[in-house]
């Protein structure tokens, strides 16, 4: 066991992940944030020192966007890190060019259409830009790609159109986000990409195939974000009520197995939560970890979990059973 355990604190890698704002997913398990609640989460994770912050217009049709807006607009725009994505213009339904107003997002009057052309990605960074009330992004992330066979549009058209805007200052980094590691891989050996948002696949409970794509990205120079490190709910809630798994309620082969890596944490004292969290700060190339919060309180107890000492043991065992198969310990 290499020294990757050793720090104590990670809060600075701890980011705000944007999808549970004006989302309802997994039947009500997951997300569905209102705007006054959105507006506070993001204001108390700001003071209690979150300053990496992700979000998309897919999020909420826009509501996520926009409410970021309203939650940093007096913020000095050098004091947080923001992200968002591309590959998805919001529009009225049935009117490819109509721009959606802010009216018509809050009353979901809105639908999101795939869009990999480079007026369709530049159109969705000007619209984001206007959405959050800033003039550039830390970063870009071109987003699920690998939802509607996109990867052969994403090399010709998107990637080509977002390093021009990187070029011209408009975005600092590029990259994608989505929920598989394997299209990433390929992008990464194609492309100059900065980062990688990958939703799911890098936990606890997933990382015996997920270890070689962090490696690759460390070969690469690739900084990884990671979203879902609790698996969208199952690593971080009471095993015994219905939890989610990949934005859906969770099967029982997957609550099993959480429950067999939770029996090994309370071994040791620590929670199921904490240790999940820490696995994935932990890593070398990981820039930032960005769960989706739901309230003040979880704010808080996920700022808590990543300043908890776990022992060394706990990393251990938890390699000896084989539920730690990371080529990076």
């Amino acid at each position: 066991m290499n020294n990757r355990f050793s720090k104590v604190e990670y809060t600075k890698k701890l980011g705000l992940g944007g999808a549970t704002f004006g989302n309802l997913l997994a039947d009500g398990i997951f997300g569905g944030v209102d705007k006054e609640n959105s507006i506070k989460i993001i204001t108390h994770a700001f003071n209690l020192g979150i300053r990496i912050f992700d979000t998309a217009p897919f999020y909420g049709l826009g509501k996520s966007e926009l409410w970021y807006g309203e939650a940093l607009k007096n913020l000095n725009r050098s004091d947080y890190n923001l992200t968002t994505k591309c590959g998805r213009l919001l529009i009225k339904p049935g009117n490819l060019t109509h721009s959606v107003s802010k009216k018509e997002i809050e009353e979901g009057k809105v639908e999101a259409v795939f869009d990999y052309s480079e007026s369709g990605i530049r159109r969705s960074v000007d619209e984001s830009l206007k959405r959050l009330g800033v003039d550039y992004l830390d970063t870009l992330l071109l987003h699920d790609p690998d939802w509607a066979n996109k990867e052969k549009d994403a090399l010709r058209h998107a990637f080509p159109a977002m390093l021009k805007m990187k070029e011209e200052k408009i975005i600092r980094s590029i990259g994608c986000g989505m929920n598989e590691w394997e299209m990433p891989s390929r992008f990464i050996e194609q492309v100059p990409i900065d980062k990688v948002l990958l939703a799911g696949r890098y936990t606890l409970l997933e990382n015996s195939s997920s270890s070689r794509f962090m490696n690759q990205c460390r070969e690469k120079n690739v900084k990884v974000i990671i979203g879902g490190p609790y698996n969208s709910g199952i690593l971080a809630r009471n095993l015994n009520t219905p939890v989610s798994y990949n934005y859906e309620i969770a099967p029982m082969i997957m609550i099993k197995k959480a429950r067999s890596i939770e029996k090994i944490t309370s071994e040791f004292k620590v929670s199921l939560k904490a240790a999940s969290m820490q696995f994935v700060l932990s890593h070398p190339q990981v820039f930032s970890v960005v769960p989706g919060m739901s309230s003040k309180e979880e704010v808080k107890d996920n700022i808590a979990v990543s300043k908890l000492e776990i022992p060394k043991g706990l990393w251990e065992e938890l390699c000896r059973q084989g539920y730690i198969q990371d080529e990076s310990l």
